[in-house]
């Protein structure tokens, strides 16, 4: 049986011996587990700190309502192979790994926008739900993963 800082080795007989590693290497799934938790933690100060509202929370599919909308702030610098999506649906340890270097290092990053700013990106993303329905693509009233520049 092994446990997480556990080994255990099995001899003839049914005996057996544990031995504890000193200084055990995370799991991937505990990897995956600190470093979601790590950028949620970055998202929400961030947040808070453009914002000024103790209670803002990252919420990514209605970001353009929820966050834009409301507060008038975007995210730059989201990579763009990257799906800008909750992050327990990214199943990849190094692109959340690339997610919290970004965030870290300012690359991904919240601005504010200008009220002029804000009626272009409104109009684009207008312009585009249109498209999309003329194509017989329903979006989601918040939804916005093609808000992020």
């Amino acid at each position: 049986m092994s446990r997480r800082g556990m080994t255990t080795q099995s001899y003839p007989g049914g005996s057996s011996q544990s031995r504890f590693r000193v200084n055990p290497k995370p799991t991937y799934s505990e990897r995956m587990s600190q470093t979601r938790a790590e950028i949620r933690s970055l998202i929400q100060v961030k947040l808070r700190d453009i914002t000024l509202d103790d209670t803002a929370t990252m919420r990514y599919p209605t970001f353009w309502r929820d966050v834009t909308e409301k507060y008038h702030v975007i995210v730059e610098g989201w990579p763009r192979d990257i799906p800008f999506k909750n992050l327990s649906d990214l199943s990849n340890v190094q692109v959340l790994e690339t997610l919290l270097q970004g965030w870290q290092s300012g690359t991904i990053r919240f601005r504010r926008i200008t009220d002029a700013e804000f009626r272009q990106l409104a109009e684009a993303r207008r312009a585009q739900q249109a498209a999309l329905q003329q194509q017989g693509i329903e979006q989601d009233e918040g939804a916005d993963e093609d808000d992020v520049d």
